[in-house]
C-alpha cells in the first residue's frame, strides 16, 4: 500500500461576523479536498488533546505516535537539523531570529521575514567572528529564522536545554536574560553560558559593517539574536520500526524537516519548494508521485504557506493558498498510477486570520482512496463544521496514524 500524508499548517479557522461565520476553509473553491471527504473517512482531530493550544512541533510529534508530553524536548533541535547542521543525541540548540535592540529593549522580534541578501553574511560572520570560549554552528533555515547548535568544549556533554531562552515573545520587550528552568548545576551554567554568548553576539553584530550600513540608511539593524526554543537531539524508535512503512518527508521549513529527520523519514528537496508564499506547489506533488512509485510507501507533504497567512491576519491569502493546494491534489490524483494508493489531508493545529495566532479548536481529517474518488460520494466536505457528521467523529492527534494504518490494510 502506498500513502501520502499531507498536513496543511494551520488550514483550520474559527468563523467571524466578516464571513457570515464562514471559515477560509468553507468560503474556498477546494473540489479535490471535499472529493477525498466525500468518498472516504472524515472527523475533526484535536492535534495533542482537547482544548490545547500546540505549536506545530509538538502537533506533528503527536499526529505520527510520537507523545510530545514524553518526548518533547524544545524546537530548537528540530529547526537546526533541519537547517542542515547535524546534531548528535544530547547536543543543544536553539531556533532564532535575527532582532533589533535598542537600550536592552527589543524593538523588533523579527528585522525582516525575507533577509538572505543581508543576512547570510552575517550567519558567516556568527560562525566565523565571535570571540567567545563557546563554540557554535549557525544555518540558514526558513524565512527568518535560523538554527543554532552550541557545544562547550570545557563543559562537554554537561549542556542542558532546561532553560528558558532570551526571546522576549513581543516587541518593545527587555531582551530577557536565560534562567534555568530547575536549580541544578547543569541548568544554571548552561544559562550562565547562553547569556554570555547573547552579550557576544550582540556585541559583534553591532560592528558589523551590515548593521553600520543599515543604521546610515535609516533601517533597523539585526544587532541581536534572539535564543529561542532550546532543545536537545532527541532519541525515538524510528518511523519504519514502528510502522513496517518506508517514509519520505517532503518539507522545506526547518522545523518539519528536522522533525521528519529526528523520526527517521528520509528528507527530499524539491526544485522551487522555498516554505513561504513563493513555494511550488505543483513540484512537492510531483516529488511525492515519483517516490511513490519508487521505493517509498508512505510520504509526509508539509504545506506552511496557509500558516503564514493565518498569522499575517490575511482572510484572502489564505483563501487563496487554501485553494492552490487543492490544485496541487488535483494534480496528484489526476497523474498518479497507483489507483490503490491511499490520501489523507489534515492540519496541524487552527490559526485563525482573526487572531493571528495558534487556538485549540479542532482541525478537520479526511483520508480515501484513489480508487474510490469518482465513487459513490456522501455529503461530508472538508471543513471545520461538515467533518464532524464524518464516520470518525471527534479523535485525537495520537490515533491518527493508526487510522491511516487500519484504513490502508
Amino acid at each position: 500500500m502506498k500513502i501520502l500524508f499531507v498536513i496543511i499548517d494551520g488550514v483550520a479557522d474559527v468563523g467571524t461576523p466578516e464571513t457570515q461565520f464562514k471559515t477560509p476553509l468553507q468560503l474556498a473553491q477546494i473540489p479535490t479536498m471535499n472529493q477525498i471527504a466525500s468518498t472516504g473517512l472524515a472527523g475533526l482531530m484535536d492535534p495533542v488533546e482537547p482544548g490545547l493550544s500546540c505549536g506545530s512541533d509538538t502537533a506533528h510529534m503527536s499526529i505520527f505516535g510520537y507523545d510530545p508530553f514524553t518526548f518533547y524536548r524544545g524546537r530548537g533541535a528540530f529547526e537546526t537539523m533541519g537547517s542542515g547542521i547535524d546534531m548528535q543525541v544530547g547536543d543543544i540548540a536553539f531556533k532564532c531570529n535575527f532582532a533589533y535592540m535598542e537600550n536592552g529593549i527589543v524593538k523588533l522580534r523579527r528585522v525582516d521575514r525575507e533577509f538572505p541578501e543581508w543576512g547570510l553574511p552575517l550567519i558567516d560572520a556568527l560562525n566565523t567572528q565571535l570571540k567567545t570560549p563557546i563554540q557554535i554552528q549557525a544555518n540558514h533555515a526558513t524565512e527568518h529564522r535560523i538554527g543554532l547548535k552550541v557545544v562547550s568544549n570545557e563543559y562537554s556533554g554537561e549542556l542542558t536545554d532546561e532553560i528558558i531562552g532570551t526571546d522576549p515573545l513581543k516587541d518593545n520587550l527587555p531582551l530577557r536574560q536565560a534562567k534555568p528552568k530547575v536549580q541544578s548545576e547543569k541548568a544554571i551554567r548552561t544559562a550562565k553560558i547562553i547569556n554570555e554568548l547573547s552579550d557576544s553576539i550582540h556585541q559583534m553584530l553591532s560592528e558589523h559593517p551590515i548593521n553600520i550600513q543599515r543604521q546610515q540608511q535609516g533601517l533597523p539593524t539585526a544587532n541581536i539574536v534572539l535564543l529561542r526554543g532550546c532543545g536537545q537531539r532527541i532519541k525515538v524508535q524510528s518511523f519504519q520500526e514502528k510502522y513496517g512503512w518506508k517514509g519520505a518527508v517532503i518539507a522545506p521549513t526547518a522545523i518539519i524537516q528536522g522533525l521528519g529527520k529526528t523520526i527517521g523519514l528520509e528528507w527530499h528537496h524539491v526544485e522551487g519548494a522555498t516554505g513561504d508564499y513563493n513555494s511550488n506547489f505543483i513540484n512537492k506533488a510531483k516529488k511525492a508521485t515519483e517516490l511513490l512509485e519508487n521505493d517509498y510507501d508512505f510520504v509526509f507533504l508539509h504545506i506552511k504557506a496557509v500558516d503564514d497567512a493565518g498569522h499575517d491576519k490575511n482572510k484572502d491569502l489564505k483563501i487563496k493558498y487554501i485553494q492552490k493546494v487543492d490544485e496541487m491534489l488535483n494534480y496528484f490524483v489526476s497523474n498518479n498510477k497507483l489507483q490503490d494508493a491511499v490520501i489523507a489531508v489534515t492540519g496541524d493545529h487552527t490559526t485563525p486570520y482573526a487572531y493571528g495566532d495558534h487556538t485549540f479548536q479542532s482541525v478537520p481529517f479526511i483520508v480515501s482512496k484513489l480508487s474510490l474518488l469518482n465513487g459513490k460520494k456522501n455529503d461530508v466536505q472538508f471543513n471545520e463544521i461538515s467533518c464532524l457528521k464524518g464516520q470518525l467523529g471527534r479523535f485525537c492527534g495520537k490515533q491518527v496514524m493508526q487510522i491511516i494504518k487500519q484504513y490502508s490494510s
